[in-house]
């Protein structure tokens, strides 16, 4: 039984408390056990403390799923448990090592796909959720490969597309091969890079409706705000927590250490050559 109750139980049943609009707490903790560990090595993920703020890793924007995707994904439903339990396992994993800290996600990221393949996620919703938490993992210790990827995928997908419209005649099927070969460049990311590209071919006409309906929902929000005398909180585009932006200042913070500790050991081998 991958998924426990605290009491060993089956899992039946995830608490939360909204704190915030996108902002929750855990109220019961819950465990899981990789398939084929020990039962030693069954992880716990905690429940928050709710006589504290709910910032930071004291509370779970649950699945960090944009809020025009959530047409195609949720930020809940049977990946609520393994979003979850990623969650910890972010915060966990911070690091102001660039090496340490990657390697700490690539260990979370892999438990977190297995856990929504136990969760009877299905394989393609897994493996673009795996995809997503995979570029994100270097936008701390390595934004310039984070950038790098995504433009690659964003090529990728474009060159698909041209393709498919013939731009390039009969030589079309082999340039719609070309975004393999980029993905073999990163070795270890090869899967989820070439699953974000030919499922990004498939689902980003989608996304690209959903945001432009996003903006006319909020143009409307605000004419009718405005229409109505701005009367009450002017309106936002979407739930807006405070989970997602302190993980952004996180990542932030410990990539301010790294520089600082990297300039530190620069100033003393330097001091070390002048001395001798």
């Amino acid at each position: 039984m991958p998924f426990a109750r605290a009491d060993g139980r089956r899992l039946d049943r995830i608490q939360l408390s909204q704190r915030a609009p996108g902002t929750f707490q855990l109220l019961e903790p819950f465990t899981y056990l990789e398939p084929g560990r020990p039962e030693a090595e069954r992880i716990t993920v905690r429940a928050h403390d709710q006589s504290k703020p709910a910032k930071g890793a004291n509370a779970t924007d649950l699945a960090s799923v944009p809020p025009f995707l959530w047409g195609l994904i949720s930020s809940h439903g049977r990946h609520t448990a393994p979003a979850l339990l990623h969650d910890q396992l972010w915060w966990e994993s911070l690091n102001p090592d660039p090496v340490i800290w990657i390697e700490q996600r690539r260990r979370a990221d892999a438990l977190f796909r297995r856990a929504l393949r136990e969760g009877h996620t299905s394989a393609v919703r897994a493996s673009l959720m795996f995809g997503f938490v995979s570029l994100e993992r270097y936008w701390g210790p390595r934004p310039w490969q984070a950038i790098l990827m995504s433009t690659q995928i964003g090529l990728g997908i474009a060159l698909v597309y041209a393709s498919v419209l013939g731009l390039f005649g009969w030589w079309g099927f082999a340039v719609a091969l070309v975004p393999v070969l980029g993905a073999l460049a990163w070795r270890r990311d090869v899967e989820p890079m070439f699953t974000l590209t030919y499922l990004g071919v498939v689902l980003a006409p989608f996304a690209l409706v959903a945001i432009v309906g996003q903006f006319l929902l909020a143009l409307l929000e605000i004419a009718g705000w405005f229409l109505s005398g701005s009367r009450g909180p002017r309106p936002r585009r979407g739930p807006v927590g405070l989970t997602r932006q302190v993980k952004v200042r996180a990542r932030r913070r410990v990539r301010d250490r790294l520089t600082s500790l990297t300039r530190r050991r620069s100033s003393e081998e330097q001091a070390t050559k002048e001395t001798s």
